[in-house]
C-alpha cells in the first residue's frame, strides 16, 4: 500500500478527541476505512458493534506508524 502523508497535528487533535467522543472516533475510522478500499460502517454503528483488533495486530500497526513518524 502506498504511503499517505499525513498531518502529525491534526491526526493527534483526532485521536485525543476520539478517546472522549466516540463518534468522532468513529468518523475517523470509516475515513480510514474508505481510503483503505473498505465500506465505511453504517451510520447506526457504535464502537460496541466494531471488533477489536487482536494485541498483536495493533501492537505491529503501531510499530509501523512509529517508523513512519521517525523516518
Amino acid at each position: 500500500m502506498a504511503a499517505v502523508s499525513l498531518e502529525t497535528t491534526e491526526l493527534e487533535t483526532l485521536v485525543e478527541s476520539a478517546l472522549n467522543n466516540p463518534n468522532v472516533g468513529m468518523q475517523l475510522l470509516n475515513a480510514l476505512r474508505v481510503k483503505n478500499g473498505k465500506a465505511a460502517y453504517p451510520d447506526n454503528f457504535g464502537r460496541g458493534d466494531v471488533t477489536s483488533p487482536h494485541d498483536a495486530a495493533w501492537r505491529t500497526a503501531l510499530t509501523g506508524v512509529q517508523a513512519d513518524l521517525n523516518a
